[in-house]
């Protein structure tokens, strides 16, 4: 066996840490426990509002993989091919070769959130069925941090941070992003700084 079948092709492997501002409000709708017959729909919400948020110890955050999708569903919804590979885009690329390490807290308590309520499916579902008022936790202005680890070497730090960009206004987070066809839009950001690193 020569030198070259033992070689393992070598690639960079980096970091970059982006400084996020919500650009329109966030609003989560983690799952919850399910509805008892006993119970109306308006305490069945009231009961269950407060859990839909992602929380540690009482302090709220997004799900760094909510922004891990946001970028994988903007890249598809863009399907841009990559310049010298034929048909291929970029899809895979971010897909496969980008993940988040953090999640992002957004320094509010759990206990300070506010409820909005909205008349929508009782499923959780758009189309035709029972119409019911939801409750759901709502943060109006909202900020954070959050790191990604890139593995691969043609995701150069101009090309994702072009994608991020993009994600944050036509993909989003949370509930009512524009991603799923909600009218309202909540959870679009934009990133207002970029730290790269090497990761040795």
């Amino acid at each position: 066996m020569t030198n070259t079948d033992n070689e393992v092709e070598s690639f960079s492997v980096r970091d970059v840490t982006i400084r996020i501002v919500g650009i329109t409000p966030y609003s989560p709708s983690r799952v919850t426990r399910d509805k008892e017959k006993s119970e109306s729909w308006d305490e069945y919400e009231a009961s269950v509002w407060l859990q839909k948020a992602h929380e540690n110890n009482g302090a709220v955050f997004i799900p760094g993989t909510a922004f891990k999708l946001s970028l994988d569903e903007a890249t598809q919804n863009l399907n841009e091919k990559i310049p010298g590979k034929g048909n291929q885009t970029w899809t895979n690329v971010l897909k496969m070769g980008v993940a988040p390490l953090t999640d992002v807290p957004l320094g509010i308590k759990l206990a300070d959130l506010r409820c909005e309520k909205v008349f929508c499916h009782s499923s959780g579902k758009r189309g035709p069925g029972t119409r019911v008022m939801r409750w759901f936790p709502i943060v109006h202005t909202w900020a954070g941090q959050i790191t990604f680890r890139i593995f691969n070497d043609n995701l150069t730090p101009a090309k994702f941070e072009e994608f991020f960009h993009k994600a944050g206004v036509i993909a989003g987070v949370g509930r009512g992003r524009p991603s799923t066809g909600c009218p309202v839009g909540n959870g679009r950001y934009r990133a207002t700084q970029f730290v790269w690193a090497d990761v040795p």
